[in-house]
């Protein structure tokens, strides 16, 4: 049981698949600024095999087999499909694009952020997408180091951005905001932008009547619906360019408050966590979004003596941590191995007042959903708990809202890391099929 979790923690931190610059080609470096809101830093073509490999494939040789037949079949049909209207041949080789592009952190001071664009050639495009990546920690663990498992997605024929978060990429000197949905959407919807400056400056064969959709799971999952309210907020004009048509999230922590209390609820209960990881990436966020509000309070006094020998809180502060490490570091830990208990007893308004900041990040009030929006959670997730589709449900549902449970089999699949993965999969699956 702890080989498979250490195979599967160095290929996924709650959405992860790894991959190597090797399965690109033609890889031609950029040091010129671009006209447009971007500049391209690198830029290489892919196989629809090595698209493959980089994505399903890579996450695929490190899981039971069969879990992954609808996902395999889904992407064989959508990248072999040909152009209705045109006849092309099919689509078997992707573009990859490594770009920089500005926007704006929690200061609302400029930053410069990265974001890969991945799109097939030989075929008109009549669909962009901006996929929100899951949980993913360490430099080389993020969209523009070729290891995100959705990137598969532009087999569907789509104009693809995959953005690097603020604290990620080429802004890994910023402190990482992790769970910072204000901050995440406005740079996801930025990056938006930037991938249609770059189709018009390409002159990409993208269709005039083109439209966009916002896809994302676990950590992308409420990027992605942090995302649609950014877009709501923007202008008409804006908005008319981006010709959003619909978002879906996967298992998403859309209520962080919930999420913690869920964490501590479950831990009373007798479970253990399913990403210990996670209580320190949630509460260094805090930190760093907020440094005003908690500046007469310690970040390590929330962490456990054995927490911190292992130096991952710390390393999570510091930007610096690989994730297999912190992964295997807290598998199969209690919350009160993680959490310092006796400290939060002592000084309750201390965890109060972070609670009370997580509150800040809730995307599950406070506005309505002006486009389609679909829910997916699986139930259970040992990751994400499933709270959070029940408050999004509760405070967003509308008739713009369309909901789909994922019943997981808790016998076949125990593992809590397992059941997050597997609901990926289904989300996954839709959109290769273009069943959403």
């Amino acid at each position: 049981m702890k080989k498979t979790f250490i195979i599967a923690s160095a290929i996924l931190a709650i959405c992860l698949s790894a991959c190597s610059k090797n399965d690109l080609t033609e890889v031609i470096n950029f040091d010129e600024q671009s006209e447009a809101s971007f500049r391209v830093v690198e830029e290489s073509e892919i196989t629809a095999q090595g698209l493959y490999n980089m994505t399903i494939g890579a996450l695929k040789n490190n899981f039971k087999a069969q879990i992954f037949n609808g996902v395999d079949n889904a992407f064989e049909l959508a990248s072999g499909s040909q152009d209705p209207a045109t006849k092309a041949l099919p689509p078997l080789l992707y573009k990859t694009v490594r770009i920089e592009y500005t926007t704006l952190d929690q200061d609302m001071k400029p930053v410069t952020a990265s974001a890969l664009i991945v799109y097939p050639l030989l075929r008109k495009m009549d669909k962009v997408m901006l996929i929100n990546h899951g949980t993913q920690i360490g430099f080389t663990m993020v969209p523009t180091q070729y290891t995100s498992v959705e990137a598969a997605m532009a087999a569907t024929g789509a104009l693809c951005i995959l953005p690097d978060y603020i604290g990620l990429g080429s802004s890994s000197n910023h402190p990482d905001l992790y769970l910072n949905h204000e901050v995440h959407g406005r740079t996801s919807v930025d990056a938006l932008l930037a991938l249609l400056d770059y189709a018009k400056a390409k002159k990409l064969q993208l269709n005039s009547n083109y439209k966009s959709y916002i896809v994302g799971y676990s950590q992308g999952g409420s990027v992605s619906l942090a995302s649609l309210r950014r877009v709501q907020q923007l202008d008409k004009a804006t908005q008319d360019r981006i010709r959003l048509d619909k978002v879906y999230c996967g298992d998403g922590p859309y209520n962080l408050r919930r999420t913690f209390e869920t964490y501590v609820e479950d831990f009373e209960n007798g479970k253990e966590l399913g990403l210990g990881s996670v209580i320190p990436l949630v509460i260094n966020s805090m930190f760093n979004s907020y440094p005003t509000e908690v500046a007469d309070l310690d970040y390590e006094d929330f962490f456990t003596e054995w927490a911190l020998s292992t130096g991952v809180p710390q390393a999570i502060k510091n930007n610096s941590e690989n994730v297999i490490d912190m992964l295997v570091k807290f598998n199969g830990k209690n919350l009160d191995q993680i959490l310092n208990m006796e400290y939060t007893e002592a000084h309750p308004d201390h965890l109060d007042r972070l609670l009370e900041l997580m509150d800040r990040q809730n995307l599950c009030q406070g506005w309505q959903p002006e486009y389609s929006l679909k829910l997916l959670h699986g139930n259970p997730d040992g990751v994400v708990p499933f709270s959070n589709f029940e408050e999004a449900v509760a405070g967003l549902s509308n008739e713009k809202v369309e909901t789909k449970v994922v019943d997981i089999n808790t016998e076949i699949l125990s593992n809590p890391l397992l059941q997050h993965v597997y609901g990926m999969l289904v989300m996954v699956e839709e959109v290769l099929a273009w069943k959403f």
